[in-house]
Formats: C-alpha cells, sequence, structure tokens
C-alpha cells in the first residue's frame, strides 16, 4: 500500500481545500478511492460477497494504484528539495512503523480475544522487521496484521530508495528499474515454496518505478489536456471493472493502476481548484483506514449471515471501519508520528488538531 513521503511540515495535516505547492490534491483524492476499494474488497470477500472467480475482485487493484502512487510522490516531494539519506529514512520509518506496530499488537489482542491461535515471538519478529515468510496459521504468506505484506514491499522499496538517494532523480530511476528487473529475472530460480525469495523476486516493485516515472515527467504532464486525463482514468478503471484476463496479478492490475494515476496528474489542474472535503479527508485517514479495517473484520469474520442480511452487514462494516479509521487517525495516527519524529531526530510537522483552520493538506 502507499504511503510516500510529503514535504516537510505537510506530512500530517488533515485535508483542506486550495493548492498547495508541491501537493497534488487529485492524487490525495485518488489515495482515497484506492483506501475504500480495499476496505470493499476485504469486507465483501470476507462476506462471500467478493470470490477470486466473481467480477468485483478488481477492488484489489487499490494496493496496486498505491504502489504507483508511492513511486510518483517520492520522486515528486524530493526532487526539488535536499534530502539527506538519514532523514529521508527517518521520515518513513516514523510515518509508516508506528502505527503500523501497534495495529499488529492490536491484532494479536484481537486473536486473543476470540480464543484464536496466538502468533509466537519468532513471529512477531518477522511481522514488524517487515521480512516475508509463511504463516503457518493462516496457511499462506502474510504478517499477523495481512494488509502487512504491502507495507514489507514498501519498506523494500524506501530502502532502495534511500540506497541510490545521492543519484540524479534520471539515474536513480533508471538503476531502479534495471535492479528490479534483474531480481524479478531471478524467479525461475527460486524454490517455489520458499516464501521470502519468492515474494522478493515479484514483478511488483516495478509499480513503483512506474510511479516514479510519472513523478519524473509531471511537468509535461501536467500540461496534457484534462480530456486526456478523463480518459486515462475512466479506460484504467473501466479495464479493471470490465475485464477478467487469465493474467497474474501484477499483469493485470498493473497497467490500469498507471493509467488511473497517470490520469490524475492530468487533472490535478482541475480538480487541485476545487473543494472535495470528503475525499480529501479519506485520503487523510487512508493509512489508518487501511491498517485498522482488518482489525473490525477479525473480531466478527467469519460469522454466519444469512445472504439477504450480508450486504446490509457489509455496509454497516464499512461504515464502522471509515468511522474507526478517522478515530486512530486524529487520536493514533498523528501523535505517534509526531513522537516517532522526535525520536529520530527527523523533521517536525506543525501539525494541529484535526478541524482547526490553516491547516495543510496530506502529501505522504
Amino acid at each position: 500500500m502507499t504511503f510516500p513521503p510529503g514535504r516537510a511540515g505537510v506530512d500530517h495535516a488533515p485535508f483542506a481545500p486550495g493548492h498547495h505547492q508541491g501537493v497534488f490534491y487529485s492524487i490525495q483524492y485518488l489515495r482515497g478511492i484506492a483506501s475504500l476499494m480495499v476496505l470493499l474488497y476485504h469486507a465483501g470477500y470476507d462476506l462471500n460477497l467478493i470470490t477470486e472467480q466473481g467480477r468485483p475482485h478488481w477492488l484489489a487493484s487499490g494496493v496496486d494504484i498505491f504502489f504507483v502512487i508511492s513511486g510518483f510522490v517520492m520522486v515528486a516531494s524530493t526532487s526539488d528539495r535536499a534530502v539527506t539519506a538519514r532523514g529521508f529514512l527517518a521520515s518513513r520509518i516514523a510515518r509508516v512503523v508506528p502505527i503500523y506496530w501497534l495495529a499488529t499488537l492490536a491484532m494479536v489482542a484481537v486473536l486473543a480475544v476470540r480464543g484464536k491461535e496466538l502468533p509466537g515471538i519468532g513471529e512477531v519478529v518477522q511481522s514488524f522487521l517487515f521480512i516475508f515468510y509463511f504463516n503457518e496459521r493462516v496457511q499462506d504468506t502474510s504478517p499477523i496484521l495481512g494488509p502487512g505484506w504491502t507495507l514489507n514491499y514498501e519498506i523494500y522499496f524506501y530502502l532502495v530508495f534511500t540506497a541510490l538517494i545521492r543519484l540524479p532523480i534520471a539515474k536513480r530511476i533508471a538503476l531502479m528499474a534495471v535492479l528490479f528487473v534483474i531480481i524479478t529475472g531471478l524467479r525461475p530460480l527460486v524454490p517455489s515454496d520458499h516464501a521470502f525469495l519468492t515474494r522478493m523476486t515479484s514483478p511488483i516493485p516495478l509499480e513503483f518505478v512506474a510511479g516514479m516515472v510519472i513523478g519524473y515527467c509531471r511537468a509535461r504532464i501536467l500540461r496534457a489536456p484534462a480530456s486526456l486525463g478523463f480518459a486515462a482514468v475512466l479506460l484504467g478503471f473501466g479495464a479493471l471493472a470490465l475485464l477478467d484476463p487469465p493474467l497474474p496479478r501484477v499483469a493485470f492490475f498493473a497497467p490500469p493502476a498507471v493509467l488511473i494515476v497517470f490520469g490524475s496528474v492530468i487533472l490535478e489542474r482541475l480538480f487541485g481548484r476545487r473543494r472535495f472535503g470528503p475525499l480529501g479527508a479519506l485520503g487523510d485517514i487512508s493509512y489508518s483506514l487501511y491498517l485498522t479495517h482488518p482489525l473490525l473484520l477479525a473480531m466478527f469474520i467469519p460469522i454466519v449471515v444469512p445472504p439477504h442480511l450480508a450486504m446490509p452487514l457489509g455496509a454497516l462494516i464499512v461504515a464502522a471501519s471509515i468511522g474507526i479509521g478517522f478515530v486512530t487517525y486524529r487520536w493514533v495516527e498523528v501523535p505517534a508520528t509526531r513522537a516517532a519524529r522526535r525520536l529520530l531526530g527527523g523533521p517536525r510537522s506543525p501539525l494541529r488538531s484535526p478541524g482547526t483552520t490553516d491547516m495543510k493538506p496530506t502529501a505522504d
């Protein structure tokens, strides 16, 4: 999932309409939409409203959209200012790690309350350190908090980005692309039952690179006509919703995700001047929503639900998840990130409590 870095001082400020240099509101809105897609997918899947063979399974592509957004914002937020490797990595750790660790511990508590098998110390350590492993409890390559697998890729990307941060942007993108292609090319040599190597040789990191290319070319992209932006977004979502080719996940989801982000950047000139408060706010809480909705689902799923009640229950879970996401964002994510930045010595964000005025929008 995507939680790229923002400009110093605007990482976590609640959404407020109005353009701010370096901030792409269209991407903020898209992040809110992507988080809602993932929520709908998980809720629908757990309630048997969605299956891998059913049409709405494309909602899972919200993750791929997040990955492309990550690459885009990583470039857009660092290309015009001096960024040190230490400062960049400290900012990323402060942004991603604290709330993820708290959500992971909360999932352990949920498992305990429900009388489920608890993870061992080794599993907790691997989850905390963003290491892919085969989870015997769920018989899948999954950390304690299911969506955490995407953060493993995020951290992987951040580490590579940090290692190459002294290079000019163009060279950084090219070298990263070559590196990920080479690593992906090693997949046929990897034992199929080796969880770590199988995940690490996935082509998924190339979605970050695609976003980086969009970020590098953003000045030219912004000059494209709005009609092209609308066409790209509609084509991307249309392909996801209407097509179902027999292709691997990345081959199917990545091209539309890239189109959607590309089109959204074009539409910044249009949407950056208009107020879409709910979508902006949903973008703000996207990380909290992404990490907390599995906790709510784990509390109630699996349960036996009559087919005619599955849809109403799903709607209730979605609404409750969004509410919990807002609360978590305000009372957990923002304070935890502030504290982590103070501890790590990263840039501090002059945040006020949500609801106050003179706020800058989130850019991370």
